[in-house]
């Protein structure tokens, strides 16, 4: 027996079956050229695809900032090793390096969540998973949100959600050398956009080489994004004209020279 959390919830269930689905599929038999198969499960909560990893065969090393959740996956997966590590505390690379990194669920409950992909960037031998709720729109930026407790929550009550483009830049500027997008049929309304509701959540997966060429993977480049003026209010070819001087007006006197 194993006590009720949230995350047996089965809205929270059927997106854990999507993504554990995805797992099996794309790291079914994963292991680098020397046959290491360890993998680290970043943010676990109660074990739920720590298992799914370690029935693929994989050796799996599990953390979560919350001693609750690390408690009740070692009741429920004892073969596994979990630890309380909170990723927004500590340093990652006390617990060394990793050819996979799993992180499902995790980002956008961080009030930092650059630094944390800086910090899986350096416990990433290989590739890093991730999977995230991720804002609307097509710009790299973050929204500022409040949660509420709970042991699938943000640990201080508020985080920053990023959008999907954003997360791709922080991958790149961490250190990634590639960062791809999946194909995957995750058969979960979440992962795609609906009449009704925007795709909430993404999966890519970023390497620090290039991955070999899959019909499940497609390469997103780095967006290229320039600081822009977003604190003017005209068009551009208007505010051209205005800086250099409408007749009348004193170039740079916005009241046209009248005290």
């Amino acid at each position: 027996m194993h006590n009720e959390t949230l995350f047996d919830a089965e809205h929270q269930l059927r997106r854990t079956r999507a993504c554990q689905g995805f797992l099996r599929h794309f790291l079914s038999g994963a292991k680098d050229q020397n046959g290491d198969k360890r993998v680290l499960d970043v943010a676990c909560g109660v074990g739920l695809l720590s298992d799914t990893l370690a029935a693929i065969g994989l050796d799996v090393t599990a953390i979560d900032a919350r001693p609750e959740n690390i408690g009740e996956a070692r009741r429920r997966f004892p073969a596994i090793k979990f630890d309380v590590f909170d990723v927004e505390a500590g340093d990652l690379r006390e617990l060394g390096s990793f050819p996979v990194v799993v992180c499902f669920g995790l980002l956008y409950h961080c009030e930092n969540p650059f630094r944390v992909v800086r910090g899986l960037f350096e416990v990433t031998d290989g590739c890093l998973l991730i999977e995230s709720l991720v804002a609307p729109g097509k710009e790299p930026s973050a929204m500022l949100m409040s949660e509420p407790e709970g042991e699938d929550k943000a640990l201080r009550g508020v985080a920053f959600v990023p959008t999907e483009s954003c997360l791709v830049k922080m991958c790149y500027r961490a250190g990634f050398g590639h960062v791809y997008g999946t194909t995957f049929p995750f058969g979960n309304a979440c992962f795609r956009d609906t009449p009704f509701r925007r795709r909430q959540r993404t999966v890519l997966v970023a390497a620090n080489r290039s991955l070999p060429s899959s019909s499940d993977l497609v390469l997103i480049p780095e967006p290229q994004t320039t600081r822009p003026d977003v604190w003017q209010r005209i068009p551009g070819r208007l505010a051209g004209v205005l800086r250099r001087g409408l007749p009348g007006r004193g170039s740079g006197d916005p009241h046209g020279g009248r005290s």
